[in-house]
């Protein structure tokens, strides 16, 4: 009997340590999920305090099939985390629904093991009954056990009864456990049928508007070879300063190994031969500590945070992309990316450089940060806080971003470059 209790008691332990263990793994799991799904959806509600234009130009429905877009893909985000969420419920709903089944078993082994004692304890219900039996002993030292025995044979009783009643309030507790999962199941079900409901009907808004720029065809044309050419006109600035900069670090490169030059050869001797001047390069990277600030920007690679303050929509990825959907002859390409922002949106510096441009011109603007041999640039901003020259910290505000001549959102085309060569900011930024 002591045996018996003794093992029970051992697999119920085991059992509570596994049930605990898993459990507990399973819901900081369900936690973490829970956690991220609430972020993003304070993040989507955020980005949708950014207003879709109400004007019905060709322009504006670009506009706003590219900010419908960046919806859809918040959403897309969303309803996968609140699947996965689910599926790690359903992982704890039979979790559970295991842990109980063995639970219960045992507690009908102890159902059973307690009713035995019970007919067996009949006899020594009793004080009689119980000293009858201990002095009805042949010898003193088989009294002595016999009173021993009937001791621990009652502890045990009381032992056993202790043992189930814990049994059967862990089983009620698992089974409390259970039902508080599958409400949070049905939640995370009817929030995930609530997304997909705001999803459909933004998938309905975007392919109505596609149909509608198919029907305006030419004005669509016309609206897309017009921001070919203003891309175009802007790189072409952007190169030429990035190009005059490089031009003027060339100048003072070979007018440093002139002056080294001249030194040396007025030094005469053998010194002189010894030391010649290292041939100049075109690359950046070639200055004295460039190479360690290259080194750090690179080390921070997907951990800057994006250009843009406040809420904002990625309106146009990097690359070249169909402007419309199904209209595969209207290729674009902005070689970077464009933030659309809510009102009072300020650019910010993406990693600690220096100011090495500021351009105001034929009705573009942009600031081109030095990060080493990387460059960031800053496109369409108004009230430029920053000069030719300024050393800036990451998160430090350039400017403020300028207002969409028609739809008055601000928007920010951002480009990230080593040298003259684009990169994709997505490769880099945090976001």
């Amino acid at each position: 009997m002591k045996r018996q209790l003794f093992k029970s008691m051992v697999l119920i332990l085991f059992l509570t340590f596994l049930s605990a263990t898993g459990a507990n793994a399973q819901s900081a799991a369900v936690k973490g999920m829970r956690e991220k799904a609430t972020a993003l959806q304070k993040e989507i509600a955020e980005k949708e305090k950014i207003l879709l234009s109400s004007q019905k130009d060709v322009k504006s429905k670009l506009d706003n099939l590219n900010i419908i877009t960046a919806q859809i893909e918040s959403r897309k985000a969303l309803m996968t985390l609140l699947r996965e969420e689910v599926l790690l419920i359903e992982k704890e709903i039979g979790q559970l629904n295991e842990e109980i089944a063995a639970q219960e078993c045992e507690v009908e082994k102890s159902k059973d093991e307690y009713a035995e004692s019970l007919r067996r304890a009949r006899k020594y219900s009793n004080l009689k009954n119980r000293l009858l039996f201990i002095f009805s002993a042949d010898d003193f030292n088989t009294m002595v056990r016999r009173y021993r025995y009937a001791n621990e044979y009652m502890n045990a009783h009381v032992a056993l009864a202790d043992s189930l009643s814990a049994q059967i309030e862990r089983l009620e507790g698992k089974r409390r456990s259970l039902e508080d999962t599958r409400a949070a199941k049905a939640a995370s079900l009817a929030e995930q049928d609530t997304e997909n409901a705001k999803l459909l009907a933004l998938e309905r808004e975007q392919k109505a508007i596609i149909a509608e720029l198919r029907r305006e065809s030419d004005k669509v044309q016309a609206e897309i070879k017009k921001k070919r050419s203003e891309l175009k006109k802007l790189n072409n600035a952007i190169e030429a300063e990035i190009e005059r900069q490089l031009a003027k670090e060339r100048e003072e490169r070979k007018k440093r190994e002139a002056e080294a030059n001249a030194t040396s050869s007025s030094s005469g001797g053998k010194e002189s031969k010894k030391k010649k001047p290292t041939p100049s390069k075109v690359s950046y990277s070639s200055d004295a500590g460039v190479a360690e600030m290259s080194g750090s920007f690179e080390r921070n690679r997907k951990k800057m945070p994006v250009p843009i303050t406040g809420p904002y929509l990625l309106v146009e990825k990097y690359g070249m992309k169909n402007a419309v959907e199904g209209k595969g002859n209207v290729p674009i390409n902005t070689g970077g990316v464009t933030f659309e922002g809510s009102a009072g949106a300020k650019a910010r510096c993406i990693f600690d450089g220096k100011v090495t441009a500021v351009y105001a011109s034929d009705g573009y603007s942009f600031v081109l940060v030095r990060h080493g041999e990387y460059i960031s640039v800053y496109c369409n901003l108004g009230n430029i806080r920053v000069k030719s020259g300024d050393k800036l910290k990451a998160g430090d505000i350039i400017g403020d971003i300028a207002p969409d001549v028609k739809d008055g959102n601000p928007r920010m085309l951002f480009q990230l470059r080593k040298e003259k060569k684009t990169l994709n900011p997505a490769d880099w930024l945090k976001m």
